[in-house]
């Protein structure tokens, strides 16, 4: 298992990566989305904010997860990120699903890696 949660640790790292470079240098084409969503995503941008400080998160937690230092703690950051992301498409974009179910997958495996630093957090 151990194997499973480092391999799925460095693909989150590289998927990371390369979507928080995309906030900043705009490689990546936005997809065709749906009227509501593009309205959603308009609602988000205009804040001029929330898009930088998302690459800012991916691009640390990317970093943090390489190096194996604070990557739990950037992990935990991630998690309503991934789900925020699952919403999203499950209710207004279901088209571009997959990326994001990618990531829950990877997150949540990541998440496993660390189990053991979130042990003390779980008891009452």
């Amino acid at each position: 298992m151990k194997h499973v949660t480092n391999t799925a640790r460095y693909l989150l790292a590289l998927m990371l990566l390369v979507f928080g470079l995309n906030k900043f240098l705009k490689f990546m084409p936005m997809p065709e989305l749906p009227e509501q969503a593009q309205a959603y995503m308009a609602a988000l941008g205009s804040t001029g904010i929330l898009f930088p400080l998302l690459g800012i998160i991916y691009l640390l937690t990317a970093v943090t997860l390489v190096l194996n230092r604070y990557a739990a703690l950037m992990l935990l950051v991630l998690t309503p990120v991934t789900v925020n992301i699952l919403l999203f498409h499950a209710t207004l974009a279901p088209g571009g699903i997959v990326p994001g179910l990618i990531l829950a997958v990877l997150n949540g495996l990541a998440l496993l890696h660390y189990k053991s630093k979130y042990m003390p957090l779980l008891k009452g």
